[in-house]
């Protein structure tokens, strides 16, 4: 076993960093004994970097590459001030070799809410060779005990891999991002299918859905008074616009999942198949009680938006007096967004509300708050999924 060793300090105020070659699977908890007493030592106390673990969960990360990796160490970092894990992160290259395993651990002490010094602790696991059971068989040994265990499969959705099926299945919770897919679309169709053929053993969950959340609430609240909740078996038309530049493909996962989720809020079901207009948008029709309802999504050129990401909804409803008009958009600065509602003979209200979507670390931190299933996304995510198969072949 390669026992060579480092251990080192950020000079940024009040941190730690220290890590340790463990050559193999079987050299990490020796390594993290070793790595505790550091972290624990007089010296690190005294030096002002020293902390405390602890653990509320065994969390397994996936990663399909170093690149990937390193930006979900940043976001781990920011996620053990609040749900401090046995982090397993797992960078994969499987390249059909013969399995074989580096380990390493490192652990960093920082100041987390309410100024105690938390230390996380990160075992990382290069696997190369694509044996599923041999990886299960690395990774299961190292989890702690009577703590939830949760699987984080970073990039893209590899849904109906069997690595995927493997850890997922030996998982309380399984999360995904379908909006790092390249592949929106495609992705949530995967998504629907794994919920519809009943093959997970576990709850599901995508950081995309929680990004939705404000959204999903904002227009909730707007449509609270009785006068609006009368409205809502009228809407005629919806538009969503996501960001990204022209010839820009409108069909994101934010903009399905919430086209999925209000469809089956308010019982709306696939029509026939979406168009591509010559504007770039597409046109999806569902079909209502009664009547029709034309879905359009469409891109709109923002510098400070990601591509795909949710920019406005705008809703029209006629109850048969007059045109009304619910709209959300986001601004400029990223932390509000704009509401507007316009009824038939009323001056138009407007107002600004806090729009501040979290980051990685805030969804991850909402989603292992609890490993039970969330019934209003999955069935989102099977309605996303039908509507995905709907759309026109530049769209999916």
């Amino acid at each position: 076993m390669n026992d060579s060793r480092t251990a080192s300090a950020t000079q940024q105020s009040g941190e730690g960093y220290w890590e340790i070659e463990a050559g193999d699977v079987h050299g990490v908890e020796k390594a993290l004994v070793s790595l505790r007493k550091q972290y624990a030592s007089a010296e690190a106390v005294h030096e002002g970097r020293a902390g405390t673990r602890n653990s509320v969960a065994n969390l397994v990360v996936y990663a399909g590459s170093e690149e990937v990796a390193e930006r979900t160490t940043a976001t781990l970092e920011r996620l053990a001030g609040s749900h401090p894990a046995r982090t397993i992160l797992l960078v994969a290259d499987l390249a059909p070799d013969d399995p074989a395993v580096k380990a390493s651990v490192s652990a960093r002490c920082s100041i987390a809410r309410g100024h105690e010094r938390i230390c996380y602790e990160e075992i990382r696991l290069l696997a190369r060779g694509r044996s599923a059971p041999h990886l299960r068989s690395v990774v299961e040994p190292l989890l702690l005990t009577d703590l939830p265990r949760v699987l984080w499969w970073t990039g893209e959705p590899a849904l109906q891999d069997e690595i995927f099926t493997t850890f997922a299945n030996m998982s309380d919770r399984v999360l995904i991002d379908t909006h790092g897919a390249n592949n929106n679309a495609h992705a949530l169709m995967q998504v629907a299918r794994l919920i519809v053929d009943g093959v997970l053993e576990t709850s599901l969950g995508d950081l995309t859905w929680g990004r939705l959340k404000l959204w999903r609430q904002t227009l909730a609240e707007l449509f609270d008074p009785p006068q609006m909740t009368a409205l809502l078996p009228f809407v005629r038309r919806l538009r969503v616009e996501v960001a990204g530049p022209k010839g820009t493909n409108p069909a994101s996962a934010q903009a399905l999942l919430f086209v999925a989720w209000l469809a089956t809020a308010l019982d709306w079901e696939p029509g026939r198949a979406g168009e591509r207009t010559f504007s770039g948008a597409i046109r999806l029709r569902l079909r209502a009680a009664g009547h029709d309802v034309p879905v359009e999504l469409r891109p709109t050129e923002l510098e400070h938006a990601a591509a795909g990401e949710l920019q406005s909804v705008l809703l029209e409803a006629d109850d048969g007096s007059g045109l009304a008009q619910i709209e959300i958009s986001r601004g400029p600065g990223r932390e509000h967004a704009r509401t507007r509602v316009a009824l038939a003979g009323r001056e138009p209200v407007e107002r600004a509300v806090r729009f501040q979507v979290g980051d990685d670390a805030m969804l991850l931190s909402d989603e292992l708050d609890s490993t039970e299933r969330d019934v209003l996304f999955e069935e989102a995510a099977e309605m996303a999924g039908r509507f995905a198969e709907l759309l026109p072949p530049e769209g999916r």
